[in-house]
């Protein structure tokens, strides 16, 4: 070893992306006689285009003050072939949330951590089995997580394909006047997935997703335009964004001490979008890993698992192709039971 690589700095476990896995594992490392350092390539931690919908899981795993929730239902409006029906139960299941709110109140948790150090502005450019290089210079580890989403750096350097990402987009528009979640399924328009609108205090995100192998970012968008006509919804004065959501599932733990958590691992729900929850969970449980070499986490498996389920439903849609509408239909039918409504309400929420 050289002299630059013995005067290298070193820390027990890096984190690459202050996101919600990021951040959640962060905390679980909290308070121990491990040194760790969160390096976010944005100058701020929290803004991320997100549609901002959380469940109830989500809540609950974090204990959010009720300060930080925008929007609160117990019913989601679907909406098919211009015909309203529900998802509803007596409980609140799904919020809105400022994505930059729940990022600054997460890393505000970590003040009171010694051992926790959060850099911003730091980019990594370079992975090796030894270290990573972060804005031009070597920094040691013992433990990485991959925490920096659906193009995480760490899952190339693991040559881990993403090849199932869906892709989403949307229009963030000064609206106030949208006060119902709304989920638009149409099947010409959008395959097997779904238009939204999700209302925040003082915007509305107005969004759809797809997989371009199944339907092509260029058709997608096209078909997102004619729909937003349709359905008389001005995006002129709008801001558009687009993401990735990875749902390609290819492992979490990998030789040398490397992990992927949230996006990058590929937890995202490939049906409805969903990955705040799966980015907490596997984030939390890779930080009892790190701490417990023989831990082994259920959690993580019921996320799995959950995620397998997803796909079935996706698999099933995508393969009905012009029977689609009739699986829809039926969807509607049954959702007039209670007791199946709770049933669906608890897969997704």
């Amino acid at each position: 070893m050289n002299k630059v690589d013995m005067d290298m700095e070193k820390y027990d476990v890096i984190i690459v992306g202050a996101g919600p896995a990021g951040l959640n594992c962060a905390k679980q490392l909290g308070g121990t006689p491990l040194r760790v350092l969160v390096a976010e390539r944005n100058d701020v931690v929290g803004p991320k285009v997100c549609a901002g919908g959380l469940t109830g899981k989500s809540i609950e795993n974090l204990n959010l003050p009720d300060e930080l929730i925008e929007y609160n239902f117990n019913k989601i409006h679907l909406n098919h072939k211009n015909k309203l029906f529900y998802l509803k139960d007596d409980e609140d299941f799904t919020y809105t949330i400022d994505r930059k709110e729940l990022g600054q109140w997460q890393l505000k948790q970590l003040g009171k951590f010694d051992n926790i150090e959060v850099r911003t502005a730091c980019a990594v450019s370079r992975i090796t089995k030894e270290y990573v290089v972060l804005n031009g210079r070597k920094i040691g580890y013992a433990h990485l997580v991959g925490a920096d989403g659906a193009s995480s750096l760490v899952r190339r350097y693991l040559k881990l394909p993403s090849g199932k990402a869906e892709i989403a987009m949307q229009y963030i528009i000064n609206e106030t006047k949208y006060q119902d979640l709304e989920v638009y399924f149409d099947s010409q328009s959008f395959s097997a997935w779904y238009a939204w609108i999700f209302p925040h205090n003082n915007s509305v995100s107005v969004g759809c997703m797809g997989n371009p192998k199944v339907i092509s970012s260029k058709r997608l968008t096209k078909n997102f335009s004619a729909w937003l006509k349709t359905h008389h919804i001005d995006v002129s004065d709008g801001k558009y964004e687009a993401f990735p959501i990875n749902g390609d599932f290819k492992g979490y733990r990998f030789e040398g001490n490397i992990y992927l958590a949230g996006d990058a691992g590929g937890f995202a729900s490939r049906l409805t979008g969903e990955g705040i929850y799966q980015a907490l969970v596997s984030g939390g449980e890779i930080g009892k890993m790190i701490l417990d070499n023989r831990y082994h986490s259920k959690e993580i498996d019921e996320l799995i698992k959950l995620q397998n389920r997803h796909n079935k439903i996706l698999y099933t849609l995508i393969g009905a192709g012009k029977f689609r509408p009739l699986l829809v239909e039926a969807g509607k039918y049954f959702l007039r039971s209670r007791s199946i409504s709770k049933k669906v309400i608890r897969t997704i929420a």
